[in-house]
């Protein structure tokens, strides 16, 4: 090979790291496919990891492998229906509004980097979607944990306990969510977006050397592991939080600092990655499933040239 030829090939491959760089951060979509695709990917993960979920919610409770054994099937899948409830329309109103959010950032504000602008869009796309996602966050722990042994008896509850007023009962919790998740989604994401961004600048790599001008795409098992790899080091890290959260969300602590005195008290500094360990196996096959389907999805909506 010549040296002029060493050359352009080496101008093709800057110029494919570089606009695959720009296409992973800059997704041809609109809100509405966003929306779908999250919620499918949503409902599709929750429903196919939610023993797991079970196990997790019970441990952070302070059950034991008596608890454990006497589940059953049914047991395991017990709240199934609110998880995927609460997953469906929280991740749909979530990704839509991380996807429009993000290109708004990625387009108007050039003195932003494109890991700050994923970092802020996920941010702001959880607070936006935790009106939907807190209440039937709150119903689906509550039936888990056994405070409430069906979605109907949760509703009934909290009507019962003042009618509207009651039902403000389903944002007890909210604020410990909001922690939790923000953290989380950016910590997900940005992981998530500089994996796929990686793996597709060495696909547009491969593509140029082979002379090939098709743009380049995230097989099935990138998708797969990186999905697993964002979405797993952001559950473990933000334990924490989850464990809290369910706490307050089932009734055992009244707020945050009582949690909080309550996990120290009984399990000290430990206590807080209590279940962490179950909600890594939960999380991170979720993540093998969540992102492949939002992927796909979003390929099957696009409208073809």
């Amino acid at each position: 090979m010549s040296a002029t030829q060493r050359a352009l090939l080496l101008c093709a491959l800057s110029s494919a790291f570089a606009a695959a760089s720009q296409q992973t951060y800059a997704r041809d979509t609109n809100f509405v496919r966003s929306a779908v695709s999250g919620g499918v990917a949503a409902a599709a993960a929750t429903v196919a990891l939610h023993p797991v979920d079970t196990v997790k919610t019970l441990l952070q409770q302070g059950g034991g492998s008596a608890a454990l054994r006497g589940l059953g099937v049914r047991g395991l899948y017990k709240g199934v229906v609110p998880a995927a409830f609460s997953m469906m329309p929280a991740c749909a109103v979530r990704m839509g509004a991380y996807e429009a959010i993000k290109a708004q950032l990625l387009r108007r504000n050039e003195r932003l980097s494109p890991e700050t602008s994923v970092v802020l869009a996920s941010a702001l796309s959880v607070v936006v979607s935790s009106s939907v996602r807190s209440p039937l966050d709150m119903i689906k722990t509550q039936v888990q944990a056994g405070s409430a042994r069906s979605v109907g008896a949760a509703l009934s509850a909290a009507w019962g306990a003042g009618g509207l007023l009651g039902v403000r009962s389903f944002y007890r919790g909210a604020g410990l969510a909001l922690l939790r998740d923000v953290p989380f989604f950016s910590i997900n994401l940005l992981a998530y977006e500089q994996l796929k961004n990686a793996a597709l600048a060495k696909a547009a790599a491969r593509n140029a050397a082979a002379g090939s001008s098709l743009p380049p795409v995230l097989s099935n098992r990138e998708a797969i592991c990186i999905g697993a790899a964002a979405q797993g080091f952001a559950g473990f890290t933000t334990n924490p939080m989850d464990a809290l959260k369910t706490r307050v969300q089932a009734g055992s602590s009244v707020g945050f600092g009582a949690a909080f005195r309550s996990v120290l008290r009984e399990s000290g500094p430990a206590g807080f990655m209590r279940g962490a360990g179950m909600r890594l196996i939960w999380i991170a096959p979720q993540g093998c499933v969540y992102y492949p389907v939002y992927e796909l999805t979003q390929r099957v909506m696009t409208p073809r040239a």
